[in-house]
């Protein structure tokens, strides 16, 4: 069917570890100039950005939030789901960003006529081995902060995340105090670390603020764990807002696509943190709690950031091992923070902020499709 504008349909995994909700949706405002748009997303409750997206966005219960056997969710749940959205809309164009089941991919591709893309971040390997759509040759690849100003020549320049958007942390403000009379805020930005790892890490450190930072207050944004209000502690869930980062003076953040491109391009004083394989396995005794586990590739997406953003000058990185050495683990973040302590949490990393490249991805959704149609 042919419409007088293209229509587009967004179909993003969940934005907890990745932030692919929040990237595609800005994506999604750039393309409304040349066509019409409708978001499907397996997150939550939890909003695409510090606004929500001028288009519709439907919500699709993912199998963790259902409590769902993987296979049943994919037959009977997400594939009719998707078959009636994409009967109903029948858009031109599906772009999909983050981990969907190949198998539903493929279904969608055999049963309606759109053209099939898939958005990824340079830093993210294609995983290997995996069954792909008969179309999902047609990528559109977002360039990163971290990289090198030789970018490829495929990607687009960086896509910020909203928050960071015409926000600067709080250690940028002339007075150095976080926005006049507000308390300067770090946040523990920690989605993606296994849940017994978050809760020890989140004890440390506000155990180490409260001595080291009184003044300060602490967000922990989008926890895991379920803490009792304290003085001094907030919780935010949905991701960053403007707001928020305005008067961030310092982060401990895992390097998922939405943190680095929030924390970074605010200049925000930032330790790094990534876990190694021991982090999987609970401590003896812990509650097992469900959770969206990173695929390997996923996870040296995450250490290849961490990496080149400490090269970069954009904060420090340490990698933990995991809950079961308790003495380790504290041994090991304890000392990273004293050294983001001791450098006094300035700004990181180069003065001139990165380009934001969520037009410039648009423009390559749009020049994708049109080239895959007509081959």
């Amino acid at each position: 069917m042919t419409h007088p504008r293209r229509r587009v349909l967004l179909l993003s995994d969940d934005d907890v570890v990745t932030g692919t909700l929040r990237r595609l949706a800005r994506i999604g405002e750039h393309l409304t100039a040349e066509a019409d748009v409708v978001m499907a997303t397996l997150a939550g409750q939890a909003a695409a950005g510090p606004q929500a997206p001028s288009f519709p966005l439907q919500r699709i219960g993912s199998h963790h939030s259902l409590n769902a056997d993987r296979e049943v969710w994919e037959r009977d749940y997400l594939l009719p789901r998707l078959d009636r959205l994409m009967g109903g809309f029948a858009p031109d164009v599906l772009v999909v960003d983050g981990d969907f089941p190949a198998r539903v991919l493929d279904r969608l591709d055999r049963a309606h006529p759109a053209v099939q893309l898939h958005v990824t971040s340079a830093a993210e390997t294609a995983p290997v081995g995996r069954p792909r759509a008969r179309s999902a040759g047609a990528m559109v690849q977002l360039g990163e902060i971290t990289e090198d100003d030789g970018e490829s020549a495929d990607a687009t320049a960086p896509l910020l995340d909203a928050a960071a958007l015409g926000a600067t942390g709080g250690a940028l403000t002339e007075d150095g105090g976080g926005g006049g009379a507000r308390r300067p805020c770090v946040v523990l930005d920690l989605p993606g670390l296994s849940p017994d790892t978050t809760a020890a890490v989140e004890d440390l450190a506000l155990e180490f603020f409260a001595s080291r930072r009184p003044e300060w207050t602490v967000a922990l944004l989008d926890t895991t764990v379920a803490r009792q209000p304290s003085p001094g502690v907030e919780s935010i869930s949905g991701g960053a807002t403007a707001e928020l980062v305005s008067r961030t003076v310092g982060a401990l953040a895992v390097p998922g696509h939405r943190a680095v491109h929030t924390w970074t391009p605010a200049r925000i004083p930032t330790l790094w943190l990534t876990e190694g394989p021991g982090g999987e396995r609970p401590i003896r005794g812990a509650a097992q709690r469900s959770r969206r586990r990173l695929r390997p590739d996923q996870q040296d997406a995450m250490r290849g950031r961490a990496a080149r953003c400490a090269e970069a000058g954009w904060g420090h990185h340490a990698e933990l091992d995991g809950p079961q050495d308790m003495d380790a683990l504290r041994s090991r973040l304890t000392e990273a923070l004293e050294l983001m302590d001791g450098r006094g949490w300035v700004p990181s990393g180069p003065s001139r902020l990165p380009e934001d490249g969520a037009e410039q991805a648009a423009q390559a959704i749009l020049t994708a499709a049109s080239t895959s149609a007509a081959a």
